[in-house]
């Protein structure tokens, strides 16, 4: 990890405090108490920044975990947040939000199940913008930047195309209508489940399970209600997925999909998942990968492309955490970091170069 250039700044300490916040819910492991143990007493910015969004948090078990983790700040834990008004006036507004959404959408809406087995309509967001939907049926799809999702209903199956870009998909269970996304040169079903799935090109695509399982097979595949209870209970060894050529992603689970071929599906770590989905909560987390292709999939939320003027650039190893689209703030840190220089070649390139050694 020497060689591995590590970003701090503010928004870093707030997004590792976040993710530490998420993880107390959740409940730590000895291990991982460990590493907040250390995590917080590396710097005061980290103490208060973790204490400030723990009392924000609408989870009391965060604020007793704390207390029990750093008896010292108890206290501190208990007195009344400065930032408590603010926090009920936000979730205010996110009601009035929410029913704005609701209002605004329900047109859209199908106003009985007949209608709503003949549901379809087409999904968009733009390079850099990131959109929340609540299908017919309850299901809830997070579409990352620049993605087109088609989804299609009918009375025995539902049925969604992503074209291009990345979702989260927290499917409604509905056993009778199987719940499928494809995705170029797959079809990922849904067994009772949530996952993510970023399609990169029509043979290259990356699947992320949280909760449930996936399957991954053939588009052309058409899995029925008559076929969902067995495959809800089928492991990869299944005779029903065997037959399909199909394979089975559990909940922890990655699979990546290069040239059209499944790799081997390999487990995650708690932090292997919050990095592949930190673009939900609007930031990207890169832990040791080459500048070259950190700058790639920063390129995504953005029109921005970087152009390493010295070679060595490209693979300098890289780790920290940034805003989703924030162009300036990554500048800064490479030249406050790394003394990489930055030149600006038109509306929409930057050329990058190493600092001259003084």
């Amino acid at each position: 990890m020497s060689n591995i250039h590590q970003f701090s700044s503010k928004e870093t300490i707030q997004a590792e405090a976040s993710e530490w916040i998420s993880a107390i819910d959740r409940g730590l492991s000895n291990e991982e108490q460990k590493q907040l143990n250390e995590w917080v007493i590396r710097s005061k910015a980290h103490q208060e920044t973790l204490f400030t969004l723990a009392k924000l948090w609408d989870e009391m078990g965060v604020l007793n975990e704390l207390s029990s983790l750093f008896p010292d700040k108890h206290t501190q834990l208990n007195k009344p947040s400065p930032w408590f008004g603010l926090a009920i006036a936000a979730s205010f507004i996110a009601v009035l939000l929410l029913g704005y959404v609701v209002l605004t959408h329900s047109s859209s809406w199908p106003s009985s199940y007949a209608d709503e087995t003949k549901f379809s309509k087409i999904y968009r967001t733009k390079v850099g913008e990131q959109a929340t939907y609540l299908l017919p049926d309850n299901t809830i799809v997070q579409l990352n930047t620049n993605t087109k999702l088609e989804v299609a209903y009918t009375a025995e199956r539902r049925q969604l195309i992503l074209s291009r870009g990345e979702g989260r998909f927290n499917v409604a269970k509905d056993a009778s209508r199987p719940f499928t996304v494809a995705a170029g040169d797959k079809s990922f079903t849904a067994l009772g489940t949530v996952f993510n799935v970023q399609r990169n090109s029509a043979s290259d695509l990356e699947l992320v399970v949280t909760e449930g399982k996936v399957m991954i097979a053939d588009p052309s595949v058409q899995v029925y209600a008559k076929d969902f209870t067995k495959l809800k209970s089928a492991v990869d060894s299944s005779d029903s997925v065997r037959a399909l050529q199909a394979n089975i992603v559990l909940s922890g689970e990655k699979a990546l999909i290069k040239e059209s071929i499944t790799n081997p599906i390999k487990p995650l770590s708690i932090d292997d998942v919050q990095r592949d989905l930190a673009w939900q909560h609007g930031m990207i987390i890169f832990n040791g990968e080459p500048l070259s292709e950190a700058l790639h999939e920063i390129s995504r939320y953005t029109a921005t492309r970087f152009e390493l003027v010295d070679p060595e650039l490209r693979e300098l190893k890289v780790a920290g955490v940034f805003k989703a689209g924030d162009i300036a703030g990554l500048l800064d840190t490479l030249h406050a970091n790394l003394a990489i220089e930055h030149q600006r070649m038109g509306e929409h390139i930057v050329s990058l170069r190493l600092g001259k050694k003084s």
